[in-house]
């Protein structure tokens, strides 16, 4: 990772993305113990050696890690860390666990619960969690509403028909249904018993366009990089008009009754 890190920094790239579970692999082993024996804690040996060499770059650097809870020791969460040249700034955790038969993170981890914004010297950026990311556009929607103007996923998707086309689709459809920049950092290679497709993605707008996908790499390891224009995105976002047309007060008032609907029918 140091060394990609230095490489993408001599080619220009100002904030270089690693995927989910980068530090370690994703896929839980049988007696789950790769990712007790790799967790530690933020700030913790890695984050502070990614945050000198991104100082020493000049560069941010967000990367996926197994993260363990300096409070409960036995609480592990699926982060992604942010550093740059002035230090960690932060952490993000899965909020959404993906359950068995198909995954096992949801047996050795545990969720996150808070969705923060970061500031960088270039803008404001949300980091979102694959799961998170792929099937929960709300909190898109929200990092966007909190001012994020470029959203990152650090995603650990494995191969299945069709998935090159759905991660630079949704990653695209993202972008456009909020007038920011996003991208898209996949695994690529074999692990345990999957193997995943890599196609990291980078969309978003490209006025008069909604959308534009910037960059897609193949299914090999390799640095995918574009050069996005924060100013024209923020630009962009006072030519719509979806904040100020949102129904907030309705969308909010509706999802209550949902709670109100699925607490009724738990409790008969």
């Amino acid at each position: 990772m140091k060394q990609t890190v230095i490489q993408a920094a001599k080619m220009g790239n100002e904030m270089i993305v690693f995927p989910e579970l980068a530090l370690s692999g994703y896929e839980c082993d049988p007696d789950f113990t790769m990712h007790q024996q790799a967790a530690e804690p933020i700030p913790g040996l890695a984050t502070e050696e990614m945050a000198k060499l991104a100082a020493e770059q000049d560069v941010y650097i967000i990367f996926g890690l197994p993260e363990r809870d300096r409070e409960n020791s036995k609480a592990r969460y699926i982060s992604s860390v942010v550093v740059g040249p002035e230090g960690i700034l932060g952490v993000y955790r899965k909020i959404h666990l993906s359950a068995p038969p198909l995954f096992r993170e949801s047996l050795c981890f545990t969720p996150g619960s808070e969705l923060p914004v970061f500031e960088t010297r270039y803008g404001t950026i949300g980091i979102q969690i694959c799961y998170d990311f792929w099937i929960f556009p709300e909190l898109t929607r929200i990092l966007v509403l909190k001012g994020a103007d470029l959203i990152i996923n650090i995603t650990a998707s494995p191969s299945g028909p069709g998935k090159p086309y759905y991660l630079t689709t949704m990653t695209a459809a993202r972008a456009a249904e909020n007038g920011v920049y996003v991208a898209s950092a996949n695994l690529v290679g074999e692990e345990l018993k999957s193997c995943f497709f890599g196609h990291s993605t980078i969309a978003g707008p490209a006025p008069p366009r909604r959308v534009k996908l910037y960059a897609e790499g193949g299914e090999d390891e390799e640095i995918v990089s574009a050069t996005l224009n924060l100013e024209l995105c923020r630009w962009w976002l006072t030519q719509s008009s979806w904040r100020e047309a949102r129904k907030a007060d309705l969308i909010l008032a509706e999802l209550e009754k949902l709670k109100e609907d699925k607490a009724s029918k738990q409790s008969s």
